[in-house]
């Protein structure tokens, strides 16, 4: 009864420890237990002095790391970077600062004053453009940006530009004495009225009349050109002659009366039928001519037209018998 009384405590813990040993064996974890004790000791065979106090300072540093970075409150940053890695932006984080080092590390000393010389004038320019209210004259800008006159105004620059890169001194001498020279021909022209024959010159323009004056100026050029000194001679001479002649129908009494008489409507309408009368028995002769002979005389005698005339005739001698 004594013996039972001592062995049965000790057979629970190890009937239990029995009991998990199977456990181990039956889930494979005893085998993995024994291939961690033998990696363990292989470690602990493997490392020296020197190794065990690098990984006691890592460690150290480790904690010292974990510690700053759990004082510092970065457990509420950890949300938005688990954004950030969410939706790929803490790759691009990584990208720009791994880019920003590679250009940090290709600036050279000579680069990173030029660019600080860069900065500093751009903001001096951004100073002026301030100060000078560039931004009022912005809508001006935009307005031309889109309706294209920007383009033209650049397009105008240039194409001045060129012109004043191709200008020689002695074409900028002639262009400055042409300039000196209409601006003293404007002024003449303004001094002298010719303003108030705009209006005539206009309406010349509008019913083309204008043109026929330009056509006869042309006309009269040539003619001059293509007179020689005996044709203007003889035009001087017949002009002197015909001048004389004129003077001396003026002078003449009767010619004047001759005139007096043509002006009236019947002495003109008499003169207009005796020409047409006189054109008509000119085209009947030369059609007809007359066979001769005492019959032809006879019928001709008869005709009334014959006598018509013979009567005319013979009243026209009575007037002038009377005058």
């Amino acid at each position: 009864m004594a013996n039972t009384a001592k062995t049965s405590p000790g057979d629970g813990p190890r009937s239990r420890a029995e009991a998990l040993v199977d456990e181990l064996v039956e889930n494979g974890d005893l085998d993995n237990l024994v291939h961690l004790a033998r990696l363990i000791g292989s470690a602990q065979d493997a490392l020296t002095d020197d190794m065990v106090t690098r990984l006691a300072g890592t460690a150290a540093g480790g904690m010292d790391l974990l510690d700053k970075a759990n004082r510092s409150g970065v457990a509420r940053a950890l949300p938005a970077i688990s954004a950030l890695v969410e939706n790929g932006d803490l790759d691009r984080l990584v990208e720009m600062a791994r880019l920003v080092g590679s250009a940090q590390d290709a600036l050279t000393d000579d680069m990173v004053t030029r660019l600080a010389g860069t900065a500093a004038g751009g903001m001096d320019l951004l100073d002026k453009a301030n100060r000078s209210g560039v931004a009022r004259a912005l809508p001006a800008i935009s307005a031309l940006v889109e309706n294209g006159d920007l383009d033209r105004l650049v397009e105008m620059a240039r194409l001045i530009g060129s012109a004043q890169d191709a200008l020689t001194d002695d074409m900028v001498t002639r262009l400055a004495g042409t300039a000196a020279g209409g601006m003293d021909l404007l002024d003449k022209a303004n001094r002298s009225g010719v303003a108030r024959a705009l209006p005539a010159i206009s309406a010349l323009v509008e019913n083309g009349d204008l043109d026929r004056l330009v056509e006869m100026a042309r006309l009269v050029g040539s003619a001059q050109d293509a007179l020689t000194d005996d044709m203007v001679t003889r035009l001087a001479r017949v002009a002197s002659e015909g001048m004389i002649l004129i003077d001396r129908l003026t002078r003449s009494d009767g010619f004047l009366n001759l005139i007096r008489l043509i002006e009236r409507p019947d002495i003109g309408d008499t003169l207009a039928t005796l020409l047409g009368a006189l054109a008509e028995a000119h085209e009947a002769v030369r059609e007809t001519p007359a066979k001769g002979g005492l019959g032809g005389a006879l019928r001709l005698v008869n005709d009334p037209g014959t006598q018509d005339a013979l009567r005319l005739v013979s009243v026209i001698g009575k007037a002038l018998s009377a005058r």
